[in-house]
């Protein structure tokens, strides 16, 4: 199995090469990000419970929160795959929504035009041995609007013109927050339940009425954020590390992270610290 991860990092955030022969289970991100298939196994997309194959003319893109999956095909071969995370500060100013709000109306982005010329010349950018220095900040942004507006973005903004989100209950907010102060714990969703004075039904349902996602996929979420801030800031061992975050042991936290990445955390430790 070939797993491998390159990043390119700017003010939009980031864009990372990927090549992967697994699945990934169900997770979100806080970005909204899109997914591109370059070469080998494509695989299929669910995304907010709506299928996406990507293929030459699709693209995937995903929203901030919404719980996604991909599964590739049984025979193991890997997939190559171009990935933009969008930096919801940066999105919010370029397309004047809200922070966090709803990027893309349909999961399945077409792929033609500029657009993918613009992404053509990209990706031949980045598979460049020696990533070049002139892989432009503007070029990117400009395939990000293109790819937002290929997406039907102004269908959302008219869709949700006059009907501002609606404030979570105030146990939904104060569980996300007790899930933020303890995401390196060992503490279970049912000690979350009872301390905003649900029970776990209750709180499972309200929960992904509210915030449409689980508390599971919420707090998975949050947990592999902070993986990825430490895998980029700390010079801890792995084994320290995965200890720090909570889990029983290295092995544990290099599978949860390789079922929500697609590459060991050690292979994304040595990517990100060499990105442009």
């Amino acid at each position: 199995m070939t797993e491998a991860i390159r990043f390119h990092c700017g003010a939009f955030g980031r864009v990372s090469l990927l090549t992967v022969a697994r699945n990934f289970v169900t997770h979100a991100h806080s970005e909204a990000h899109v997914i591109i298939w370059l070469d080998g196994a494509a695989g299929e997309m669910t995304i907010g419970g709506r299928t996406v194959r990507l293929g030459r003319r699709v693209a995937a893109g995903i929203n901030s929160f919404e719980p996604h999956s991909h599964a590739l095909p049984r025979h193991g071969l890997p997939g190559s795959f171009l990935a933009f995370y969008l930096d919801p500060l940066w999105l919010s100013v370029r397309r004047g929504l809200p922070v966090g709000a709803p990027v893309f109306a349909n999961p399945a982005i077409p792929l033609a035009g500029p657009v993918a010329a613009g992404l053509a010349v990209l990706i031949a950018r980045l598979r460049e041995p020696d990533l070049p220095e002139h892989v432009g900040g503007h070029e990117i942004a400009r395939i990000i609007d293109g790819l937002i507006d290929a997406a039907d973005h102004d269908r959302v903004a008219e869709a949700g013109a006059g009907h501002p989100p609606v404030r979570p209950d105030f146990r939904v907010r104060k569980a996300a927050d007790l899930m933020r102060a303890h995401v390196a714990d060992r503490i279970g969703l049912d000690d979350i339940a009872r301390r905003v004075g649900l029970s776990r039904p209750h709180f499972f349902c309200l929960f992904r009425e509210q915030m449409h996602i689980t508390p599971n996929v919420y707090w998975n979420t949050l947990r592999m954020e902070e993986a990825l801030r430490r895998l980029q800031d700390s010079d801890l061992p792995m084994i320290a590390l995965a200890c720090d975050l909570g889990f029983t042991s290295q092995g544990n936290f290099s599978r949860f992270f390789s079922d929500h990445a697609g590459v060991p955390p050690s292979v994304y430790r040595s990517a990100i610290r060499t990105a442009a």
